[in-house]
């Protein structure tokens, strides 16, 4: 047994080893900028090696149908969680520049709790449906309903919130009774591979189910894709590389569940009298993983008649985000994941002002931060939704400001978008706010700050958002085909 911090191996095959070849890359920490260590830059060769072991372990061994066998090692998987969240969160706090404060919750501690709930689901399931006897052309016959796990899934995750969608990915797989190929993004390969120590060290998880494998090259889970032993590739990324896997995926008909991108609005309703709430979950929601989550929501409606005081709010909110170091428990805001993501963001606000948007607060690099990947929480006003910074997903801390006439302009500006992921609304008449947010095609809503993450809620969008649905029964039948059995009644 080993510290989850130091020796990160790959899993494949129920062995945790290094690379084919002893090859490795650097991982960069966000808030310095310089190299944390290393992980194991996969093979071609260990990539098939892994596929292999999934479809030999979901073939062949009894995975599939041994339901307290899944149950039990997901409640091991729960406790070792829990045992090692301390060392979970260093590893999440250094590859991915999260503060302490969402360690304390998106980022660790809240995922966590996906564990147990899927373990009491698959215990409780009802995976046989009775149909009852029907007179058919063939004389009575008893039907019946079996959902059976759908085989191998490619799970291949981004780099903004790893731990949660990790585990969201691969825990109800699991569940279900599927085999797993994991593929964590090249910049946060540490916490996908503390999850395969975990199962490998902690669990009685049969070697070949859980397969763990990381690689420099961003392209290297292009295989998953369009191998034909793969029966359900999972992915959660962007919608430009969501086409790509679904026109990939197209050649074998390989299902798809593709959790994409957003430009979620934030709708402050006309007969809100105080904005001070409204304004403070727009702004801090900003900050919670540096605006890089793609259910945050980035357009934010503000009544024309009060267009200057829901900026001016918002924007004093804003300057209550402290940005720093994310091992400081005072910190609000870590840095961008990557100097890249660093300058997409500069771009898009550059764009937003050449367009003739206003820069409000922010929109520009911390003067006290020489090191790292940091930038200010910014507030674009004179902002139209026709503009670039409006309709394309930015993935920074960057909200945009747009005024809005009446209730059926806030919902025509709020669809007038190829996403459909989520939003929030705030009005002081909850039916008022019910009313409107049933207008907004998108398949998360939040009123008046209620908070819907959590296990048993399904998690996904309209659109161009993605395809089906992950977390909850829905996400959880994502990994099950349905047989329909019939036999003569006696």
């Amino acid at each position: 047994m080993s510290s989850l911090t130091t020796n990160h191996r790959l899993l494949i095959d129920g062995q945790l080893r290094a690379a084919t070849g002893g090859a490795t890359f650097d991982n960069i920490n966000p808030t310095t900028g310089q190299v944390a260590g290393t992980a194991p830059d996969a093979t071609a060769a260990d990539g098939e090696e892994a596929l292999s072991a999934a479809r030999r372990a979901f073939d062949e061994t009894d995975w599939a149908n041994d339901v307290a066998l899944r149950v039990r090692v997901l409640r091991q998987l729960d406790d070792a969680l829990r045992a090692h969240e301390q060392e979970l969160t260093e590893i999440t706090v250094t590859e991915v520049g999260a503060p302490l404060g969402s360690c304390a919750t998106v980022q660790v501690h809240e995922p966590l709790a996906v564990v147990e709930w899927f373990a009491n689901l698959a215990e409780s399931y009802d995976w046989s449906t009775d149909l009852g006897v029907r007179d058919t052309m063939g004389g009575p016959a008893r039907r019946w309903i079996e959902r059976e796990p759908i085989g191998v899934v490619a799970a291949i995750t981004p780099w903004n919130v790893p731990n949660h969608i990790n585990i969201a990915k691969v825990v109800p797989a699991l569940a279900a009774g599927c085999t797993v190929v994991l593929k964590p993004a090249p910049e946060t390969p540490w916490t996908g591979l503390a999850l395969g120590q975990l199962f490998a060290e902690h669990t009685d998880l049969p070697a070949g189910v859980l397969n763990v494998v990381t690689a420099a090259d961003k392209k290297f889970g292009a295989f998953l894709t369009t191998d034909p032993r793969v029966d359900l590739i999972s992915f959660t990324g962007s919608t430009e590389t969501g086409r790509r896997i679904m026109a990939a995926a197209a050649e074998n008909l390989t299902k798809v569940f593709l959790e994409l991108g957003g430009k979620s609005v934030h709708l402050i309703l006309e007969d809100v009298a105080d904005m001070g709430l409204a304004a403070a979950f727009a702004a801090i929601g900003t900050g919670v993983v540096a605006g890089q989550g793609c259910a945050l929501t980035t357009r934010v409606l503000i009544p024309q008649a009060r267009y200057e005081e829901g900026v001016q709010q918002i924007a004093a909110m804003m300057s209550t985000i402290t940005v720093g170091d994310p091992a400081d428990a005072a910190t609000v805001m870590g840095p961008l994941i990557t100097a890249a993501q660093r300058d997409r963001v500069e771009g898009y606000v550059q764009g937003a002002v050449d367009q003739g948007a206003t820069i409000v607060c922010g929109g520009k690099r911390p003067a006290d931060l020489d090191s790292g990947f940091f930038y200010e929480p910014t507030l674009l006003a004179g902002v139209t939704n026709q503009m670039t910074a409006a309709q394309e997903e930015i993935f920074g801390p960057v909200l945009v400001a747009i005024p809005y006439a009446d209730d059926d302009e806030a919902v025509a500006i709020a669809n007038d978008s190829i996403y459909g992921l989520s939003g929030a609304i705030f009005s002081d008449d909850p039916a008022h706010a019910l009313a409107v947010a049933k207008r907004i095609r998108t398949g998360t809503m939040s009123i008046n700050g209620g908070v819907w993450y959590a296990p048993d809620v399904p998690f996904g969008g309209y659109k161009q958002s993605g395809l089906g649905r992950e977390m909850g029964l829905a996400g959880f039948e994502e990994h099950l085909e349905i047989k329909s059995y019939s036999e003569p009644a006696s």
